[in-house]
């Protein structure tokens, strides 16, 4: 059984005819009495999209559904459920689909410790780190951000460096092992592809 990871996904066309053609055709999938193909996720598994818009779920690895989505202008917001990671296959399958656009997406998947963004610019996910608390998530742009709330938490201050926050967290979970004081910090990988 995998560990799921939530993805999320901005499909960015070349221009906005691509991003209704997309929208429409995952909305055409989720209004169907039943999957395009037969599956274990759903009518949004992402092996149904793939085959939907013409490709084979055989050859694209799409272990995953997508769980809402959303249309603005030229882009599509899709959230999804993957194994392990996000699903590089299935991305670059619809970019193929549609010259010229473009998918950015966020993961997380705390099991593995996979955070990752490859919006290197910072379009659509411009925060770099997560705080994952026992209750809620925060997330930052900026280290600056992050220190300020980590002491304002723990009632400290705190150095804007990412050893600091680590080390300034698990001192203060030490001295208050109650389990509402979990947190674990997180940074975004921001990668190539």
């Amino acid at each position: 059984m995998p560990n799921w990871a939530i993805t999320n996904y901005k499909f960015k066309g070349a221009d906005e005819s691509q991003a209704k053609d997309l929208y429409q055709k995952i909305e055409a999938l989720n209004k169907m009495d039943k999957p395009f193909v037969e599956n274990g996720f759903g009518k949004l598994w992402l092996g149904c999209v793939v085959n939907y818009l013409g490709g084979d779920y055989e050859t694209v690895y799409c272990r995953g559904e997508i769980s809402s989505y959303d249309k603005d202008g030229d882009t599509v917001s899709m959230c999804c459920e993957t194994a392990w990671d996000e699903m590089p296959e299935f991305r670059h399958f619809i970019e193929s689909k549609y010259p010229g656009s473009k998918i950015y997406y966020q993961v997380e998947e705390s099991g593995n410790l996979v955070y990752a963004t490859n919006d290197r610019e910072g379009k659509y996910y411009p925060e770099r780190y997560l705080l994952d608390m026992y209750d809620d998530n925060e997330y930052f742009c900026d280290l600056e951000s992050v220190a300020k709330y980590v002491g304002g938490t723990i009632g400290k201050e705190v150095k804007p460096d990412v050893g600091a926050i680590e080390t300034a967290i698990d001192e203060f979970m030490e001295e208050h092992p109650e389990e509402e004081n979990w947190m674990s910090f997180h940074v975004f990988e921001v990668c190539d592809d």
